[in-house]
């Protein structure tokens, strides 16, 4: 019994299991697999080892590596996993290659961080699946450390380059690049790039851009565009994703704003 929710973004793989007694025969993956421990204790197997994961533990194995394992029989357990090919993880931390050192860190409030990322990234709103690969990617840091990966020192793009970033999100707000496209345009890697741009401002690119995106649907709500109309020209999904992320940022929906800038 349980339920296991999948989902991919670009060429990673996030998903959130909540499962009664579960267990793994030994078996590797051609990816990086993390995982963070939420509710009951893993029994794990890896590469001629033994040992246990509790609660707010993150595993860290590496390609190849042969593991298994699982729950205690008729004991819950409830988890997230990620699957992420090696050149990807490099690409995302800005290295040429790299290796965890060690496979299990105890942090609960990274795994608690990580299980809320992958809530986002398993939304059916776009936007939110958006912001969860940004938290996502600048966790990977964080659970790279804890393994025993040495980054490289963050590059800073400059107040010029975010700038231009700046310029280019707010020239098209209707369309938000991917994260590819931004990192690509800073020449950085996605955590770098992220990393950058929350130095200079605070917020990821994406954040910002929907801050923006709703301070200039408060202007045209008063220019009196209906919430459908804004919606469109602001590229939200549909009304409701506007009045979702208004109603977050202003505490009221647009309708009951616009009545009361008229009244």
């Amino acid at each position: 019994m349980g339920s296991i929710r999948l989902a991919r973004l670009g060429n990673l793989d996030v998903a959130c299991s909540s499962v009664v007694g579960q267990q793994f025969e030994k078996h590797s993956h051609d990816e990086f697999v993390i995982g963070a421990n939420l509710l009951g204790e893993e029994l794990i197997w890896l590469d001629g080892r033994s040992f246990t994961a509790g609660v707010g533990a993150i595993t860290t194995y590496n390609p190849g590596e042969i593991q298994g394992g699982g729950a205690r029989a008729g004991l819950p357990w409830r988890y997230v996993s990620l699957y992420i090919p090696p050149e990807q993880l490099a690409i995302h931390l800005g290295q040429s290659s790299l290796q965890f050192e060690r496979p299990l860190q105890q942090a609960p409030g990274l795994a608690s961080e990580l299980a809320q990322a992958v809530g986002l990234c398993l939304s059916d709103d776009a936007l939110l699946r958006e912001r969860g690969e940004e938290c996502v990617t600048l966790l990977l840091g964080r659970i790279a450390s804890g393994a025993g990966v040495r980054l490289s020192a963050p590059r800073d793009a400059g107040s010029g380059a975010v700038r231009r970033l700046q310029e280019l999100l707010a020239a098209r707000l209707e369309y938000t690049p991917s994260l590819d496209q931004m990192a690509a345009e800073l020449g950085l890697s996605k955590f770098h790039l992220l990393r950058s741009f929350q130095r200079h401002t605070g917020l990821s690119p994406r954040q910002w851009a929907m801050q923006l995106r709703t301070r200039r649907a408060q202007g045209l709500l008063r220019q009196g565009f209906t919430a459908a109309e804004v919606a469109h020209t602001l590229g939200f999904a549909d009304q409701s994703h506007l009045t979702r992320h208004f109603r977050a940022a202003y505490g009221l929906p647009p309708g009951r704003y616009q009545a009361l800038v008229r009244e």
